[in-house]
């Protein structure tokens, strides 16, 4: 690749345009928090559950020295992989430009680039996060949710909440629901009393859940993607399954705070960045965006997996 003129540098209005831009229905950020970190590759501790609700014999004699708290400990590694994509504009396009609408041409490019790249790092965390081999433990329910008078969601839930909150001491602050469960869950006639009284007719609203269950954050996972081959005619399906996470994650991201999942993102060479470079022998302008990550399950009993919410899977 040559380079030419400008060269290769950092557009910083096309930066702050990546920077802001938040593609509609991306939730990963939200289930695996991200963490800043100064290495590609390192390790991190897990503490042990038992030492850290250990009652401790803290009482001592005069003149001597305070009992040591012997906790044990485990690590665990990351490696932020780097995720990257590009996109070319010719320079027909940019000498045939309108003035002021090659900023607009390249912000698109930008966004595209931004939802292809957040769209592939919702599909990681949605594999990793409904897997019933990274959560403590699953159930599917007892009865389909689309079944709005004999199914009992709200069971269900309270189930996986106490099931974390009793093995874990921490009590979920999140729940996760695909599309699909979140459709017949509003509809449910046993939360509709509960919530609004019988016989109501208001809708339910992710607010009215996070009241009912004394949540913080009630998500629910709407990205659509396209399974076709190129090529073809588009054929759009949930990138998440009919399953429902519990679970629990700081609001603030931390490396020494527990969470169910964490994302690590080294931002020492790229972070959402828009480079651009020219291609004087392609006749273009080429614009990449790039970050360094890992998506890492770190506390999976801090996640309870409701499955087969819908009785048509």
């Amino acid at each position: 690749m040559s380079t030419t003129g400008r060269g290769v540098h950092i557009n910083t209005p096309l930066n702050n345009v990546a920077i802001a831009y938040r593609p509609n229905s991306m939730i990963a950020d939200q289930i695996a928090p991200v963490v800043n970190v100064n290495k590609q590759s390192d390790s991190f501790y897990k503490w042990q559950i038992a030492d850290a609700f250990r009652i401790w014999e803290s009482k001592r004699a005069p003149a001597t020295e305070a009992n040591v708290m012997e906790r044990n400990m485990s690590s665990d590694t990351y490696y932020a992989k780097n995720y990257a994509l590009k996109d070319r504009i010719p320079y027909e396009d940019i000498e045939n430009a309108d003035a002021g609408m090659l900023f607009t041409e390249r912000s698109s490019r930008i966004m595209s680039i931004k939802d292809a790249l957040m769209l592939d790092m919702e599909q990681r965390v949605a594999l990793k996060c409904t897997s019933g081999s990274n959560v403590g433990s699953y159930s599917a329910t007892g009865s389909a949710w689309d079944d709005y008078t004999n199914s009992d969601p709200i069971l269900d839930i309270e189930t996986g909440i106490l099931n974390v909150e009793d093995s874990t001491g921490y009590r979920p602050n999140s729940i996760l629901l695909s599309r699909k469960a979140w459709r017949h869950l509003r509809n449910n006639t046993t939360l509709i009393g509960r919530i609004f009284g019988e016989q109501s007719r208001k809708v339910v609203k992710p607010a009215d859940i996070a009241d009912l269950f004394e949540l913080e954050r009630v998500l629910v996972g709407g990205a659509l993607y396209n399974t076709a081959a190129r090529n073809q005619t588009a054929t759009l399906s949930p990138l998440w399954s009919d399953d429902v996470l519990i679970y629990y994650a700081p609001k603030t991201p931390r490396k020494d705070a527990p969470s169910f999942m964490y994302s690590f993102r080294w931002n020492k060479i790229s972070n959402m960045q828009a480079y651009i470079y020219q291609l004087p022998k392609s006749k273009a302008e080429e614009i990449e965006l790039a970050y360094y990550q890992d998506e890492k399950i770190t506390a999976s009993a801090l996640g309870f997996l409701i499955t087969n919410v819908e009785s048509s899977t």
